[in-house]
């Protein structure tokens, strides 16, 4: 199902998905002919059949994943897509996605993309670019300054995640959230929670929680308690998507990249 509202100048564009206990919206946005993201194959022909009655002259992908990434081999070859050159060679090529990502969001075909690192222009607006990983080595947000605006992809999408994808690094995201809260903005627009009025608020939340798990997971293990035992204490409940994702998506995962990261550092 897509559904599509308006924003002052933009139209932020919605995708959502129910599969078994798992619900999910995906946003793109379309802001002064700069289309943010295009969708999940899953919903090919709805947002074919929106775009085809809609101006963009350009794309940009905050990241390479399918959600974001999976209608970009129909795009025509005189709109240009960019995306942050870390993804360049990743979406060259057909991902191998685990099962459950095909069947939720749908696969994606390769294709081109002409690499971005500094700033994007529109007839009305400039959009800073902040290379923002630990979500995806290619994540990119993109900052109005003027408006006070920050497009943040998967940057925020919740504020205390009890789980985490295992290509994900909690330290990453850290590092990333003390970069564009060193911005001045306002209005954030998530690619999953959608537009945020006090989004400043929400990711300076999300930020101080992450903080806090650390600072726990590593005291726990500096107490000598191994990663499992530091899991059980601090997340001992279990979400759907953790079965349904067969734990690729589980709290261990927190653990373990902050555990990874302290290891590497001693």
């Amino acid at each position: 199902m897509l559904t599509v509202s308006e924003f002052e100048s933009m139209k932020a564009i919605k995708g959502t998905f129910q599969l078994g206990g798992v619900r999910m919206n995906v946003y793109m946005y379309l802001v002064d002919e700069l289309l943010i993201d295009c969708g999940p194959s899953r919903l090919r022909k709805e947002i074919t059949d929106f775009l085809s009655t809609e101006s963009y002259t350009q794309i940009i992908l905050t990241h390479h994943h399918e959600d974001h990434t999976g209608n970009a081999s129909l795009v025509p070859p005189s709109i240009p897509i960019y995306i942050h050159p870390e993804g360049i060679p990743l979406c060259r090529t057909r991902p191998r996605l685990p099962l459950y990502r095909r069947v939720f969001w749908g696969s994606r075909k390769p294709f081109e993309t002409k690499g971005i690192e500094h700033q994007v222009k529109t007839k009305n607006h400039t959009f800073d670019l902040l290379h923002t990983p630990g979500h995806a080595p290619d994540h990119l947000a993109l900052l109005e300054k003027e408006q006070g605006w920050l497009f943040t992809g998967d940057l925020y999408v919740m504020s205390q995640p009890k789980s985490i994808f295992a290509f994900e690094s909690i330290p990453d995201v850290i590092q990333s959230l003390h970069k564009v809260l060193s911005y001045d903005f306002d209005t954030v627009f998530c690619s999953h929670a959608g537009i945020l009025h006090n989004g400043r608020r929400r990711l300076e939340e999300k930020l101080d929680y992450l903080l806090s798990i650390q600072t726990q997971v590593i005291q726990k293990h500096n107490d000598g308690k191994p990663a499992s035992v530091i899991q059980k204490e601090l997340f001992p409940d279990r979400h759907v998507l953790n079965y349904f994702s067969l734990f690729e998506n589980s709290p261990k995962h927190i653990v373990t990249s902050i555990l990874n990261r302290e290891t590497t550092h001693q």
